[in-house]
């Protein structure tokens, strides 16, 4: 490319020029007073012939052109914006058509003046030359003055004004003779001979000249916006999904171009998991994703910011499981379709779509071979009992399961790799790195770089910063005055790269950004417009991974913002602690698997750009995590008397958990007046409490004692804080009772032996008494009943009692022994 600054091959001054030239005045303030003077003179006036177009809508300051240059008046700024008005490109015998868009932000209206365009003096032949020019505070100077078109009327303050400038073939004063490549064009806007506010943009000129195309390469994120749970509900899907949804414009954009597709696995594990549930329009996405001739490779699940995760934690992270996530009623079977003709099932992609895995290209290959085998015609079979089984569930590695085009692709976050990150990635199977320009250092040179660099364990793959925020700002633009600067100054970019290869096809890449607003509509306009450039080759990114390596570029470490990192080290923490109090649980799973997803997804990239939110957002789950670990209490308060030397104390564990808690209870006593016996196992139900009783022995005198109860996992994590629980012991009491008991035994005792002895000692000193009580008892008592005695049995008809059965009332007769005492 021929440097404009050689007099031979710049364009000469046509003569509107060089009757207009003059130089530029350097930028004022308006004064106050004329201002408001202008303002109550001028009337809101349209001038069809000269394209002003007023608008009583306030432009939004933040997505002004990145090459406006503003000065203030009154309380507010003012800002022109140019930009072509149609395509970037202006051949031989083209006319030049920009759109200059004055907006005024301040109190105060601005006077009518005009609008000046002029050519850049050089040719922006180099990238440092472009990005001077685009600088909103470049001191680089414009030479010609192509045209002046009039404001017939002032800008009232919070209106806009756009003029659709055309500048004549002849005036801009380009010939075959002018080398190709970027031309810069700026506008000032005048009043009074003072320069208000200057606007800059880019245009390529281009000639009939061979030029050879520099492979150019897009790498676009397919993402959602952040969230927290790790996991995108049906709903969301369904949205995101839908005709004008998000993932659906992402799609439209760029589905079987050249672009190369970074993708979510969240979104695709999303949808499956859903299985017969999801929504339809989620399951036809997925398909159309499946079918796209795109070159693909996974991000970190929930596109978790890889840089981040190295740095706080020293490893990167994927799911654990989703088997919380399934319902088995989603994924039963349903009953295969009967053959009209062989009366046999078929199996159909269909069927395998309902349970929610998406295309039949896509399956794993167990799934897969269940779609692809070929039915045999049978006989109808016998009627058979219904089958009982569960339904077959998914595993992780079915919901993830993609066939992607690279596995071993890395895409942190922008100026967030540090030296130590690159080990890690390529610990993890990331060897090549997406990295910014701006984490490369590149000695100065005219010609286009490699998109390569070596890094520890692999290599990178740079993305040009510049050209990656132009194309940003076109899919982002709202208005076609945004679109079109983006656009311009993109197509700038490529040009000077590929103007600038050395010798052999260079290759340049351009990253997309995560997040996606909903007014992004110009994805595909963009895409289009950029990849049709003469001056390119669209390539996909693994095509641009082969360049050469810069042999001349170092990698340049830096790190992520601080407090990413300080509350990424919590969450990471706090992952830590929950895994260890899973270890209480009946299913760890259960606990575990939800929170790595929930941590994945407050690594997201997409948070950066809200950091408010992300802080808010972490909080909730550092919170919600610690309620967990405080879920097992002990509830005993205390305080606790002991009165005897050896004794179980009762302790109350409460678990508020959802699930069955297996733990075991320490207690370390705070002095030796007890000893405290060996730890107790318990399992607690969910959602109850339970009593344990520790063995403890009263020791060494009596007082007050602190026993600290901690609570334990069976591997030994502890499970929530210790409880402080007061205990007095008086032990003493104990044999003071035993005391006072024995005595007792023995005084009653004694009392009834010396009773007993007393009774007796005083019959026996008293026999007289003794006898008269005997012969009282002698004559009061009954006489003696008659004796018969048969020596034969008795008949039935006698009347008589037989001469052999004496009848006697001798008492004698009635004493068989003979027994004759009293």
């Amino acid at each position: 490319m021929v440097d404009e600054s050689i007099p031979a091959r710049r364009p000469a001054l046509s003569l509107f020029a060089r009757r207009r030239a003059r130089p530029s005045s350097p930028p004022r303030s308006v004064k106050s007073a004329g201002l408001k003077l202008a303002a109550m003179l001028s009337l809101a006036l349209v001038t069809p012939a000269l394209g002003l177009i007023p608008s009583s809508a306030a432009t939004d300051l933040a997505a002004t052109a990145t090459s406006g240059v503003a000065t203030t008046t009154g309380d507010g700024p003012i800002t022109l914006d140019l930009a072509p008005a149609s395509s970037p490109i202006v051949r031989p015998g083209q006319d030049l058509q920009v759109i200059a868009t004055v907006t005024n932000a301040g109190a105060e209206a601005i006077a009518a003046g005009s609008v000046d365009v002029y050519l850049a003096s050089r040719a922006l032949t180099t990238q440092s030359a472009l990005d001077a020019w685009l600088d909103a505070d470049s001191s680089d100077s414009v030479s010609d003055l192509l045209v002046s078109t009039p404001l017939t009327s002032s800008i009232l303050p919070g209106n806009t004004a756009t003029l659709a400038i055309t500048v004549p073939t002849a005036e801009l004063g380009l010939t075959e003779l002018n080398a190709w490549g970027a031309r810069g064009i700026a506008a000032k806007l005048t009043g009074d001979s003072t320069t208000t506010a200057e606007g800059r943009s880019t245009f390529v000129w281009y000639p009939a000249e061979s030029v050879t195309p520099i492979d150019f390469s897009i790498v676009m994120p397919i993402t959602t916006p952040a969230g927290s749970v790790g996991i995108i509900p049906a709903t969301a899907l369904e949205t995101y999904t839908g005709p004008n949804g998000l993932l659906t414009r992402q799609l439209d954009g760029v589905i079987n171009t050249s672009v190369t597709l970074g993708i979510d696995p969240m979104i695709i594990a999303s949808i499956r998991i859903l299985g017969s549930e999801a929504p339809a329009s989620a399951l036809a996405w997925l398909d159309r994703l499946a079918h796209a001739t795109n070159e693909t490779f996974p991000l970190s699940y929930a596109d978790a910011d890889i840089a981040l995760e190295a740095q706080t934690s020293g490893s990167l992270h994927g799911p654990l499981s989703f088997a919380q996530a399934l319902d088995p009623a989603a994924f039963v079977t349903p009953p295969p379709a009967i053959s009209p003709e062989s009366d046999s099932p078929i199996s159909t992609p269909q069927s395998l779509g309902a349970r929610g895995l998406g295309s039949q290209s896509q399956l794993p290959s167990s799934l897969l071979a269940e779609s692809s085998a070929t039915p045999t015609p049978t006989p109808t079979p016998a009627p058979t009992e219904p089958a009982t089984d569960e339904p077959t569930l998914p595993t992780t590695e079915d919901l993830l399961a993609w066939s992607y085009s690279s596995t071993s692709i890395g895409w942190p976050a922008a100026d967030s790799v540090s030296t130590a990150d690159l080990p890690v990635f390529a610990a993890s199977g990331l060897t090549t790195t997406i990295l910014s320009e701006s984490q490369v250092t590149r000695p100065d040179s005219s010609t286009t770089p490699s998109p390569t660099v070596t890094t520890e364990g692999g290599v990178g793959i740079v993305a040009a910063d510049a050209l990656s925020a132009a194309i940003n700002r076109a899919v982002m633009a709202t208005t076609d005055e945004d679109w079109h600067a983006g656009i311009a100054e993109a197509a700038s970019q490529l040009a000077v790269a590929a103007a600038n290869q050395s010798g052999s096809t260079q290759s340049i890449v351009a990253a997309l950004d995560r997040g996606w607003p909903p007014t992004a509509t110009r994805l595909n306009q963009t895409i289009t417009t950029l990849t049709s450039m003469p001056w390119q080759a669209s390539v996909s990114l693994m095509q641009a991974s082969t360049a050469a390596v810069g042999s001349d570029a170092t990698f340049k470490s830096k790190s992520e913002d601080e407090t990413r990192v300080e509350l990424g080290s919590r969450l990471n923490a706090s992952e830590v602690t929950l895994t260890d109090f899973s270890t209480a649980i009946a299913d760890p799973l259960a606990l575990t698997a939800p929170e790595r997803l929930s941590l994945l997804a407050l690594f997201a990239t997409s948070w950066i750009d809200d950091q408010s939110a992300w802080v808010d957002a972490v909080g909730v789950n550092l919170t919600a995590a610690q309620s967990v670990l405080n879920s097992v209490v002990v509830t005993t308060k205390g305080p606790i008397n002991v009165f005897a030397s050896q004794v179980d104390i009762p302790i109350t564990l409460t678990n508020e958990f959802d699930q069955n808690v297996t733990v075991r209870l320490n207690l370390q006593p705070t002095n030796a007046r007890l000893v405290v016996g060996d730890d107790v196992e318990e399992t607690i139900e969910a959602n109850s409490a339970r009593t344990i009783r520790i063995p403890v022995s009263a020791k060494v005198g009596n007082g007050a004692v602190t026993l600290r109860a901690t609570v334990y996992s069976p591997t030994g994590v502890q499970v929530g804080e210790p409880a402080l629980i007061d205990v007095n012991v008086q032990a003493e009491w104990e044999g003071v009772g035993a005391i006072i008991f024995a005595v007792a035994v023995i005084l009653f005792f004694g009392f009834g032996v010396w009773r007993n002895i007393s009774g007796r000692r005083k019959r026996h000193d008293s026999p007289d008494d003794a006898s008269d009580a005997t012969d009282a008892l002698a004559t009061d008592a009954p006489e003696p009943a008659k004796t018969v005695t048969a020596d034969a049995p008795s008949r039935a008809d006698d009347s008589t009692t037989s001469k052999d059965t004496p009848v006697t009332d001798d008492p004698t007769t009635s004493n068989p022994t003979g027994d004759t005492r009293e």
